[in-house]
């Protein structure tokens, strides 16, 4: 069983980065640096989209189900190899090398991900109750989370954007998990009909994380490069679930104690430093940067806060 497992686990990491990939590839076909509501109606009639979203679909089942036969331990970390095989695929794809500080960004991005996955599991009890007054906390702070998200949509500026897309995008998911896991306990929880046991607040609260969360993903796929997109929801995504656990749902273990928490710290830190410098020196955000400072005449450019090269016109000398 264990092997079938990790076979799922490998399934569905390649599921999620060739989805990621071919939704990316989709997106910034249809769009201008940020994504509108008339861009995103084309980018939903695009076949490879629907590839796409078929591949994420797949893998996301394969996941459920290796999850199911294997310990998380074993499972999670598996996961992580989405972010390489997206890397490499999308490299290949723009016909731009991966530099040096590329593979320096994915190997803390993965190394701190799945150190905080190990370290989060060692240290966690997950709840076999929840308190009506922790489901309250987590709607609550999901409450303020899309708050803090619809106002920096507001007011943010374009070159803003990118990373404030992975991060939102990252926590919203990460309170769909924390959802997830507070209707499924609700469901199991006393006597009679399912609809008495489980919160419609919070049935509400995991339907508005999951589409505003889809939202910022699409997003981010037409303002930086997929590998982005990957790291934000393989390390924010976790890391989000995993406090929001500990603190409010009860989950820390008996033996929680400073020493977990530094360690979870610095892995944490270790893994929002590799999505930092993934954020800064991937080669396709390099040639953005470089492209828009570069004088207007040239042979070929990227227009900034755009992915897709363009033909500068010819001086007239």
């Amino acid at each position: 069983m264990l092997w079938i497992a990790v076979g799922l686990a490998v399934l569905s990491a390649v599921g999620l980065a060739c989805g990621t990939h071919l939704q990316s590839l989709a997106v910034v076909s249809k769009s201008e640096g940020r994504l509108s509501l008339r861009e995103f109606s084309r980018v939903l009639r695009s076949p490879r989209w629907m590839a796409g979203l078929a591949l994420l679909g797949a893998g996301t089942v394969c996941n459920v189900l290796a999850l199911s036969l294997a310990p998380v331990t074993v499972v999670q970390p598996i996961g992580v190899l989405g972010l390489v095989i997206t890397t490499i695929l999308h490299s290949r794809h723009v016909r731009i090398p991966i530099n040096t500080h590329t593979w320096l960004a994915i190997a803390l991005c993965i190394g701190g991900g799945t150190l905080f996955v190990l370290a989060a599991v060692r240290y966690t009890n997950p709840a076999l109750a929840i308190t009506e007054r922790a489901t309250d906390v987590v709607t609550y702070l999901l409450a303020a989370v899309v708050a803090v998200v619809s106002i920096g949509l507001l007011v943010l500026k374009d070159h803003q954007l990118s990373l404030f897309y992975l991060f939102a995008a990252g926590t919203l998911y990460g309170f769909v998990a924390v959802e997830v896991k507070v209707v499924t306990v609700q469901l199991h929880a006393g006597a009679g009909s399912w609809w008495q046991n489980v919160d419609l607040i919070n049935v509400l609260g995991l339907l508005v994380a999951a589409v505003l969360g889809g939202w910022l993903v699409q997003s981010a796929y037409a303002s930086g490069p997929p590998e982005l997109v990957m790291a934000g929801l393989t390390v924010v995504d976790p890391m989000v679930g995993v406090l929001v656990g500990l603190t409010v749902l009860g989950e820390a273990a008996t033996d929680f104690g400073w020493v977990a928490g530094i360690t979870l710290a610095a892995c944490g830190a270790v893994s929002i430093t590799g999505v930092r410098l993934l954020s800064r020196y991937h080669p396709e955000v390099l040639t953005a940067l470089a492209a828009s400072r570069a004088p207007r005449t040239g042979e070929l450019g990227i227009v900034p806060g755009s992915r897709r090269p363009v033909p500068q016109q010819p001086s007239e000398d």
